[in-house]
């Protein structure tokens, strides 16, 4: 079981003719020095042989003023993305190497799991012939946006890399109207985003324009990449759907090498596949979004309970029972529980009712005063605002935000209905989540609008549209953790998942943020719209150039 997980960090796998179809670094297949320079002529210069950004800190790459920028910004989210091996979750960035700046210098510094070569195109024709050199050399390709990935599908050793954090682009429209052959689609408001944007930028740009659109809940996750590739939650989702659910429009270089437009007019199956169905369909340059009217109101909730061991399982418990009446008052937002204290950050869209939300955790506030008369002191505090729009939630400047990047994490997941928080499945799922060692988030990012979607309408896992939480697992380690550790924490948060899985039978997991050695991945990620996703692939990506681990069409 080790030596799996560890081929998963440390190589780009391939067990079937279809993997296998693709070239990698160092085989004889790959491209000549000559044949990387004339592509790097084609681009402008904008071909890089990438690193992990810790490199210029290790022999043989010593460079002090390069080393210096490095330590300067290691956990800045925006640098990062600029950087052609950066990743934010460095787990996918170093695999099981040690360059992190913080290494002993004299530990040469690996290639990790950072694409040998990597395109920053910084404009449609760029993507189209860094697509058309994957394609004739056959190369494993990953796409890289923002880098906000919790499962290494943009990374891989050995492999061409394409960065299209260079492509920006946010512009408004009013009347947008699509061409379905004979005629036009009614009009709407939307906006186009360009691949590289990130979300602060676009809710920025929303807000001085009055409207509001369904993002990210991240200053830098991308607006236009993996996020809604893989259906993209919001804490705007129960009033509003996922991102997937909100898209009118994809514009990609297809493994083809031309710029096609998908909709629900032109492209459909293509349309449908990007929905959900994650990388693998080509590189997306642009997406077109729905907008609403502005949100004008939003109660946000700040929510601090401190509590002892022993009065762990009964907050946990009070907590979680409360979320159905927290559903049905159109709650959404993150938790954070621990067996000392219980972080939350708690929104209502569309209300200014400060009194109501406060009213609504009554049932905590009475735990909490009978715990402590128990003699076992528990303390329940909220700071409760009304924001004057979504870009309100975003107010602290994006240069001093820490997001956590520059770090290793490792995730496992599940959605679950809203049934796991009632009668004996509540004690049950409390029980299970009191025992983790490992950190726990729950997202209050389904249910509402996410339900009423058909199942079958967008490639996400069917399950999103009976889901009312998603819910991760998550665990980590420190730059000079040893391999074999690393190795144990892997199998463990397996194990937990699995375990986890068993409590929501039938419920599969959100496709970003879940766990890479799922056993029963595809079903895990896709479900019932699994098969219809690979025929799509093996249309539009015969050669699988833009193929990687555990995604659509791969074969374990």
């Amino acid at each position: 079981m080790f030596s799996l997980l560890l081929n998963v960090l440390v190589h780009s796998p391939s067990a079937s003719a279809w993997n296998e179809a693709t070239c990698t670094f160092p085989s004889p297949c790959w491209p000549s020095d000559n044949t990387w320079k004339s592509l790097n002529d084609t681009l402008r210069g904008s071909l890089y042989r990438a690193h992990p950004p810790a490199a210029p800190c290790h022999v043989p790459y010593t460079n002090e003023e390069a080393c210096g920028i490095a330590k300067q910004n290691w956990t800045s989210q925006f640098w990062r993305a600029q950087q052609p091996g950066g990743y934010q979750d460095i787990a996918w960035e170093n695999g099981d190497s040690y360059c992190n700046i913080d290494n002993d210098p004299n530990t040469p510094c690996a290639q990790g799991l950072v694409p040998q070569y990597v395109a920053k195109v910084q404009n449609v024709d760029d993507v189209k012939a860094a697509v058309n050199f994957a394609r004739q050399h056959k190369l494993n390709t990953r796409i890289k946006g923002a880098s906000h990935d919790y499962l290494g599908r943009s990374s891989g050793n050995g492999t061409f890399g394409i960065s299209t954090i260079d492509l920006k682009g946010i512009q408004f429209e009013d009347n947008f109207t699509l061409n379905h052959g004979s005629g036009r689609s009614a009009a709407q408001s939307v906006v186009h985003v360009g691949a590289g944007e990130h979300w602060y930028y676009v809710y920025k740009a929303a807000d001085a324009h009055n409207v509001s659109v369904v993002g990210g809940s991240s200053y830098t996750v991308g607006a236009a990449g993996g996020w809604v590739l893989g259906g993209g939650h919001s804490a705007l989702s129960p009033q509003y759907g996922l991102g997937v659910d909100n898209v009118i429009q994809f514009e990609i270089v297809t493994p083809d090498g031309k710029l096609r437009t998908a909709n629900h007019y032109e492209n459909k199956d293509l349309f449908w596949a990007l929905r959900g169905g994650g990388p693998g369909f080509g590189v997306v340059t642009k997406v077109t979004y729905k907008t609403y009217p502005a949100i004008t109101a939003i109660t946000s909730l700040l929510l601090n309970v401190t509590y002892t061991n022993a009065s762990y399982h009964g907050a946990l418990k009070t907590f979680l029972s409360m979320q159905p009446d927290l559903a049905a008052h159109n709650f959404s937002g993150y938790t954070y529980p621990s067996n000392t204290n219980l972080l939350g950050g708690i929104l209502v869209a569309n209300s200014a009712d400060v009194g109501g939300a406060n009213a609504t955790l009554k049932p905590l506030f009475d735990f909490a005063e009978a715990e402590t008369k128990a003699g076992r002191p528990m303390l329940v505090q909220t700071i409760v605002s009304v924001l004057p729009s979504v870009f309100g939630m975003f107010s602290a400047d994006p240069a001093t935000v820490d997001e956590g990047s520059g770090s290793a994490a490792i995730l496992g997941s599940r959605l679950v209905p809203l049934d796991i928080f009632k009668g004996a499945r509540l004690e049950a799922f409390t029980t299970f989540l009191v025992k983790q060692p490992f950190s726990i988030t729950l997202l209050h990012v389904a249910g509402g609008k996410v339900n009423t979607v058909s199942r079958s309408a967008t490639a996400v896992n069917p399950s999103w549209r009976r889901a009312s939480h998603h819910i991760i697992l998550a665990t980590g380690w420190g730059t000079n953790t040893t391999f074999a550790l690393r190795n144990v924490l892997r199998k463990g948060l397996t194990q937990a998942t699995q375990t986890f899985a068993e409590l929501v039978p039938g419920f599969g997991a959100y496709a970003n943020e879940a766990d890479i050695n799922e056993p029963k991945w595809s079903e895990t990620f896709w479900g019932s719209n699994y098969p219809r996703l690979v025929s799509i692939k093996r249309d539009i990506d015969p050669l699988g150039i833009f193929m990687c681990y555990h995604c659509v069409g791969y074969r374990d």
